[in-house]
């Protein structure tokens, strides 16, 4: 009996192939052939047992003798030992007169088809939907263009560093066919090389059979001038992962790979083409002589993952939009496409909804019910789950959250690892986990560390819901407050628990919220989340039992004042709002509602939208209105006039002159609420709009002496607060106390820069450019112009940078200084007025203010 060789069994594989007149296989071919080898044979080879053969579904262990009879019976032979015989015997015939480049380029491309169509077929989005990677072809570029023998892609697991490369390989193999390119492309995954170690051959002398070389011989022989052609000769191995292979088959393997890489590399025709996980190559990389010339690395383009290939852009997510389903246009946001551009929950979406795709409606809870779904079936329903929780509950219970340290020592914890050994190897396999070598000539350091930052804020908040008997309360937001003050992770841990909490029916608990210590940015990044999330939860097919009724009820003060507050104003706010009107919402609620919701389309200039907010709030009676001080529907109908009319109603005035005059003081003081810091600051904005600044300055000196906090701590009212004094100021023509105030908040801004959301950070590049024009330094306002604009189109801001604008276009020092700056403000400025319905008039008449 001949012994099972894996490259004469690859060599069977292609035969069948070729005796079934198929170039290539897919799996739908795989019942076909097998009736095929039936009717020929009269013996049955499974449809699900060539699907193993065929790199359609895992195969733990050679085929079968009877298996392998039976194909080497279709093809034409006895069975097995003589298709052996009669290819060693085609092999001892073989010699330099018959082995060619020509011969040589078929042998390579039907060993390359195979893996490539293996490959494509397990692609996670179908191969023909995947899209080319441009950067791929200008990595190609430069490697070709130098006097490299050898290049590497390297990047985390699921980076789509496959499907690029198939889609290069493609294109190479169809330029073979179209014109007078003679490239070889001779193309393994790491699948194909354990055969190679299993059968205790040598990779170098398995790779000269399989091209029909006998041993005496190499490749070199083809430099002979009548058989060598112009054009290179790639070696290709993509995945080459140390988690593929047992024992220390991996380093044997990278051993024999670099004798061929030491072997070839001076010869320019020989091309070394290798992918692997950007941890296996911090691992190797110094096995593999990296700091050769020879090698060509590229630019790493996320330094952190040690990744040089990309995540998609853009432009790439809305080509694969368009391939998977051209029927429906995508409208692809820079946050989405943040969201999205990771080709791994690109992937996870898919599978989700290709039945529809379309990211049209995806929203901020997305990727966490991707990732979720991802845990689900990964880990919690696979293989050894309980052996892997209790591995992730290890790990996360030996970093340290204070100092921000994430990655685990492996010798601090390798009895873990030993107690979890095949947990341990799996998440590894999977991404979740990754292993890093950093170890220098004094020092032994192997870090563990998670896949990426989803996967480590998942496993954080897993395990402090298992500490706290997986409830969501007032105690496990205290432990989150003091294990991540001021730390970045905080956001996504509490969206994680939150959304523990609203699968596992603790809806009651999420007011809560209110508890967390969160600076604006992070507050408003979590009450856009939560908002989405009580949508969805609200909107479920089969909403029964505990969902009904937390919505068939008001809104609790400590959820509802925490969506509140001018400084979250984004594009995205409306639908928080628009959420809250789910619950059976009191009278005062649905006011202050419907006012969010109101400035929100005054800021984007939506004046169809405005009009509807402002028919639901004058619906209500004018006894809903005495609870509160200033009434919001007499600003909003204030501001609604001047857009539409370019006027301000005089009643609007009167009532500000009573207030200021005769506050409704307790004693002493105006009530400090949530609803009084969004209604003066809105009465506050509407003044600013008058241009009053004597009128604006009474009222803000009222406030200041009679509604402030006994603390100190800049809130956001306080921050809006100053901006509309500085504002007042600023008309009044008085740089000094602008400069005051400009000079707290730029302080304020130096340190706490990522606490600001957009709409705070608009504010601030407004009061900039003012104290600009005030100082008389033009020369700067391009620039803070430039900040203005990003925070304008990110909050979806247009009023405040329409203000802006047309303050900066009436001063004649600009239009002297930078005519063509000038021209380009006016252009922009009359052109968003018009997509808005507006006339430019109202904005720029000053004699309507007075």
């Amino acid at each position: 009996m001949a012994v099972f060789s894996s490259q004469l069994f690859e060599l069977l594989k292609s035969y069948v192939l070729a005796n079934s007149h198929l170039t290539r296989i897919e799996a739908s071919d795989c019942k076909v052939l097998s009736v095929q080898i039936s009717i020929k044979t009269n013996h049955t080879v499974s449809e699900t047992t060539l699907k193993r053969i065929y790199g359609f579904a895992l195969s733990k262990f050679k085929p079968s003798l009877f298996t392998i009879d039976v194909l080497s019976n279709y093809c034409g032979y006895k069975g097995w030992e003589d298709f052996c015989e009669k290819q060693d015997k085609e092999s001892l015939k073989t010699n330099h007169e018959n082995v060619d480049w020509n011969s040589l380029s078929h042998k390579a491309a039907k060993i390359t088809n195979f893996t490539l169509q293996a490959l494509k077929n397990k692609s996670g989005i179908p191969f023909n939907q995947s899209i080319k990677r441009n950067f791929l072809d200008k990595h190609f570029d430069e490697f070709l263009k130098g006097d490299y023998a050898a290049t590497i892609l390297t990047a985390p697991p699921a980076y789509g560093k496959t499907i690029a490369l198939c889609h290069w390989v493609d294109e190479k193999l169809a330029l073979n066919l179209t014109s007078d390119n003679s490239d070889i492309i001779l193309f393994f995954s790491s699948n194909a090389l354990m055969n190679v170690l299993i059968s205790g051959k040598d990779f170098n002398d398995w790779l000269l059979a399989l091209l029909g070389y006998t041993l005496e011989e190499d490749i070199i022989s083809l430099l002979d001038s009548n058989k060598h052609k112009e054009g290179n000769f790639y070696l290709i191995i993509d995945g080459l992962d140390d988690h593929m292979f047992k024992n220390n088959w991996f380093q044997l393997l990278l051993d024999q790979l670099m004798d061929i890489f030491s072997f070839y590399q001076l010869h320019r025709w020989f091309k070394l083409v290798l992918t692997m996980r950007s941890s296996n190559w911090i691992n190797n990389r110094h096995m593999l002589d990296y700091e050769n010339h020879k090698w060509f690395i590229g630019a790493i383009t996320d330094k952190q993952m040690n990744s040089n290939v990309p995540l998609f852009n853009l432009q790439e997510i809305k080509d694969l939009c368009f391939k998977i389903n051209p029927e429906i246009q995508t409208q692809i946001t820079a946050e989405v496409a943040g969201s999205f551009n990771h080709p791994l929950y690109f992937q996870f979406y898919y599978k989700q909804y290709k039945d529809n795709f379309s990211l049209n409606n995806i929203d901020h809870t997305s990727i966490y019910d991707l990732i979720s779904n991802f845990i689900l079936n990964k880990i919690y329903l696979g293989h050894h789950a309980n052996e892997k929780t209790l591995l992730l509950k290890g790990l996360i219970e030996n970093m340290d959250f204070k100092k921000r340290e994430y990655d685990v020592d492996k010798l601090k914890v390798n009895s873990l690892f030993n107690q979890y050994s095949q947990a341990y190897r799996e998440l590894l396999s999977i991404g979740f986990l990754k292993e890093t070598n950093t170890s220098s000539d004094s020092q032994f350091n192997t870090y563990v560390q998670f896949g990426n930052s989803n996967f480590l804020e998942l496993a954080i908040a897993n395990k402090l819901l298992q500490d706290n008997n997986k409830v969501f309360d007032a105690h496990l937001i205290k432990a989150i407050n003091q294990l991540f003050f001021n730390n970045e992770l905080k956001v996504a841990i509490i969206k994680w628990c939150v959304m523990h909490a609203v699968k596992n029916g603790q809806l009651e608990n999420i007011s809560l919220l209110s508890k967390t210590d969160l600076n604006a940015k992070e507050k408003s990044e979590l009450i856009i989340f939560l908002g989405d999330l009580l949508n969805k939860t609200y909107s479920l097919p089969n909403n029964a039992g505990t969902t009904v009724n937390y919505f068939k009820q008001d809104c609790s003060d400590g959820l509802f004042y925490y969506f509140l507050g001018l400084e979250f104003i984004n594009t995205d706010y409306k639908k928080t709002l628009q959420t809250l009107l789910k619950f059976e919402l009191s009278n005062h609620k649905k006011i202050l509602t419907y006012t969010g919701l109101a400035i929100t389309a005054i800021l984007q200039l939506d004046m169809a939208s405005l009009e509807g907010y402002l028919t639901k709030l004058n619906n209500f009676s004018p006894e809903d209105y005495q609870q509160f001080t200033i009434s919001p529907l007499d600003c909003l109908t204030a501001i609604y006039y001047f857009l539409k009319y370019g006027m301000i109603k005089k009643d609007f005035f009167i009532n500000i002159t009573r207030f200021y005059f005769n506050p409704p003081r307790q004693n002493g003081y105006l009530n400090y609420t949530p609803t009084n810091d969004l209604i003066y600051l809105l009465a506050g904005f509407t003044l600013l709009i008058c241009q009053k600044p004597r009128k604006m300055l009474r009222y803000l000196n009222v406030l200041q002496k009679l509604y402030a906090k006994d603390s100190e701590e800049v809130t956001s009212y306080t921050f809006f607060f100053n901006i509309l004094t500085a504002d007042a100021h600023f008309l009044l023509g008085e740089l000094k106390e602008l400069k005051a105030i400009h000079d707290t908040i730029s302080e304020l801004f130096k340190t706490k820069e990522n606490s600001f959301t957009s709409s705070m950070k608009l504010a601030f590049y407004s009061l900039k450019i003012k104290k600009a024009i005030l100082n008389n330094d033009y020369a700067a306002i391009p620039g803070y112009l430039k900040y203005l604009n990003q925070a304008a189109d990110k909050s979806g801001n247009k009023f405040s940078k329409i203000f802006t604008i047309t303050l900066l276009i009436s001063q004649s020092s600009i239009i002297k200084q930078d005519p063509a700056f000038y021209k380009q403000l006016a252009y922009n400025n009359a052109r968003i007025l018009r997509e808005c319905g507006l006339s430019p008039e109202t904005f720029s008449r000053q004699d309507s203010f007075n």
